[in-house]
């Protein structure tokens, strides 16, 4: 194993641990929804993706996650409204990276979806 792998499995650890921690609210029983996300800022290079897929896991949510060209990160979440929006919310906090803004568009659900995974 690399020195860049041992780095990334080190802080996809911390990573880990800290959405271990989260104390999660309680949520609402609503309707299952999709939206389309695109983060904008320092949001590459950081473990974005990685981190928002252990919390739409915890969360969850389905879906999907993965970095653009120019910078932006992209993610599709499925699930409850509220819980979504946790999922915005807690990576808006996140000081170690800098989300300047968040596009969010509604989608229609796909209900065959399993699992929340990162694309490449």
């Amino acid at each position: 194993m690399s020195v860049l792998d041992r780095l990334k499995a080190l802080r996809d650890s911390y990573m880990t641990r800290q959405v271990d921690r989260i104390e999660m609210p309680e949520f609402r029983n609503g309707p299952c929804v999709r939206r389309h996300l695109l983060f904008a800022g320092y949001v590459q290079g950081v473990g974005f993706r990685f981190e928002v897929m252990c919390l739409a896991e915890k969360l969850g949510l389905t879906g999907w996650v993965r970095n653009l060209a120019d910078g932006r990160v992209e993610a599709e979440a499925q699930g409850g409204e509220d819980r979504i929006a946790f999922l915005i919310q807690y990576m808006r906090s996140l000081k170690r990276l800098s989300v300047e803004s968040v596009e969010i568009k509604e989608m229609p659900t796909l209900p065959d979806e399993k699992d929340f995974i990162v694309r490449t």
